[in-house]
């Protein structure tokens, strides 16, 4: 499955699609968030949740802008870059919860390019 943005990835990951497949600046910012280390992923992990819960208490009419409000100034803004921060919070709502990035980050991720990445919900033969 083909996904263009936060929204799109955020439900893949729900759905628990087998294979999922991003471009552009949303692979770059993804693929940030997937090679953190363990360390520093539970860091970005407690902030990012505290942000997606204050956004999914908001009102439905809450755009990007609140959420790079509530991202700016925590820590995994500073780790990963507030694109990146703003792009996971995103997903993390889109499919209902923090717990979707953590899903992610249990896929194998397969580079094409820079700007092109797959990610695979278990290590397939022949890949």
């Amino acid at each position: 499955m083909v996904v263009k943005d936060e929204k799109e990835l955020g439900k893949a990951l729900k759905n628990e699609e087998e294979e999922i497949e991003l471009r552009g600046e949303l692979a770059k910012k993804m693929k940030k968030i997937y090679q953190l280390d363990q360390t520093l992923w539970c860091l970005c992990l407690v902030c990012l949740a505290v942000t997606v819960t204050a956004l999914l208490a908001a009102p439905a009419t809450a755009g990007t802008s609140t959420v790079v409000s509530l991202t700016a100034g925590t820590p995994a803004a500073a780790i990963i870059g507030i694109p990146s921060a703003v792009s996971a919070v995103l997903t993390a709502a889109a499919g209902g919860g923090i717990h979707i990035l953590s899903r992610m980050r249990r896929r194998m991720m397969k580079q094409l390019d820079n700007g092109h990445i797959i990610l695979y919900l278990s290590k397939r033969k022949g890949k």
